[in-house]
């Protein structure tokens, strides 16, 4: 296949303003080493404004081009678009929420050189900022407000980011053996940690971090401030994905997530499917094997395009070698109505499509069943669409995050 350029970067853009300058930056500052590429920037929709601050902000980045879809195509048809326009041998689809390490790129580009058979590469992505750990001693339990404020700025913690403890409404319930990692919203930087303990019982109660304890008490509120080098000394990257797996309910989930980033990831190896968020592909792989599905729109529609390319005879690897630094659900959120109803959809759209019609039933009675009990309209709704799809071949309507209402897809 004659290619215009090496790569075409394939990006999605959708209200995403406040991730174009930590993208674009350090898209700037990547090694290339001669390589010939082209940013493709698809608009799926820029109510924010993000497609004119990009055309001003990075006028002098002659390789974009930017390429609107006039409405809101996905995921999946957004990358399609984008590949449409793609002059390279090999395409990179990279979410917008992210940024990449300087040597990214020409990484990523030769590990596909040097693995002929794989047909698509993963890269690590890690959480966009590092960590610091707080971690508790108590003989009892602590309860701690889950609003604390570093340098000032409140930070409510996240479930994803805790460990052995029990994540309330309204509170933390921590052990002696509880852990909090903190992001370092700031960098290695001089940083002020603020936290409220709401109750206490036993005795011996402390939080700990960055190696300086302070004592914790029923209503007390605790400042801790730690120093640039301290932080530095104590400070730690969290894996977001290092491949894409499946479960034995063919649940999608993310190799390595909120695990720290240690020997055991840098190593390529095989894996089951490709993370969207950051994949290489060779153009002509992409297009043999059918390209995104359109009707998954986002979510499990990367899993789908692995599995058909395995059927190609390729593999699918990881490559820890291509370091991108991910935001992490920064289009849809994480357990929005949105995310409820794409996913419940997709895996079972998934499953009609590469597993079997009797897995599909099992599992559309299952999740049914769930989603009633827990009254969850944007499952059920995603249940019965995905029959609609799937089963019955229609074309219908998506559900759209904003306006809680349903879209015409043609």
């Amino acid at each position: 296949m004659d290619s215009t350029y090496d790569i075409s970067i394939i990006i999605i853009n959708y209200n995403g303003k406040r991730f174009i300058d930590p993208l674009f930056q350090s898209l700037q500052n990547m090694k290339t080493d001669g390589l010939r590429y082209e940013i493709i920037v698809v608009n799926n929709g820029d109510e924010d404004h993000s497609i004119a601050y990009l055309k001003e902000t990075y006028a002098a980045m002659k390789q974009l081009k930017i390429i609107d879809t006039g409405e809101n195509l996905g995921y999946a048809g957004g990358n399609n678009a984008g590949a449409r326009h793609a002059k390279g041998e090999y395409l990179v689809f990279l979410n917008n929420d992210t940024a990449v390490e300087p040597d990214w790129l020409v990484n990523l580009y030769r590990f596909m050189k040097e693995h002929p058979a794989c047909g698509m590469a993963n890269a690590k992505l890690l959480f966009y900022y590092d960590f610091i750990s707080i971690r508790f001693t108590t003989t009892d339990k602590i309860m701690m407000s889950k609003k604390f404020k570093i340098n000032g700025t409140e930070y409510m913690i996240e479930a994803k980011f805790c460990k052995n403890l029990l994540y309330e409404q309204e509170r933390l319930v921590c052990f002696g053996h509880s852990q909090i990692a903190l992001p370092l919203l700031y960098g290695c930087a001089d940083t002020v940690i603020e936290c409220d303990c709401l109750d206490a019982f036993g005795q011996e109660h402390a939080v700990i971090c960055c190696g300086k304890k302070e004592p914790l008490s029923r209503g007390s509120h605790v400042a801790f401030q730690v120093t640039g080098s301290e932080v530095g000394q104590h400070q730690y990257s969290l894996v977001q994905n290092a491949g894409n797996a499946l479960t034995d309910r063919y649940d999608g989930y993310d190799l390595g997530f909120g695990e720290r980033d240690s020997e055991k990831y840098e190593k390529p190896y095989e894996i089951v499917g490709g993370c969207g968020a950051c994949i290489m592909m060779r153009k002509e792989d992409f297009e043999a094997c059918g390209k995104f599905d359109e009707r998954f729109f986002m979510y499990y529609e990367d899993m789908d395009l692995s599995f058909r390319l395995r059927r190609l005879k390729k593999t699918i690897l990881f490559c820890p070698t291509a370091i991108v630094r991910h935001f992490h659900t920064g289009s849809s959120g994480e357990w929005s109505p949105f995310f409820c109803y794409q996913v419940s959809r997709n895996k079972l759209l998934f499953v009609w499509k590469n597993i079997s019609r009797w897995r599909f039933t099992y599992y559309l009675a299952r999740q049914v069943l769930v989603a009633i009990v827990k009254k969850n309209k944007e499952q059920l709704r995603g249940c019965l669409d995905a029959v609609r799809v799937g089963v019955l071949g229609k074309r219908v309507q998506f559900y759209d995050k904003k306006f809680g209402t349903a879209l015409k897809k043609e």
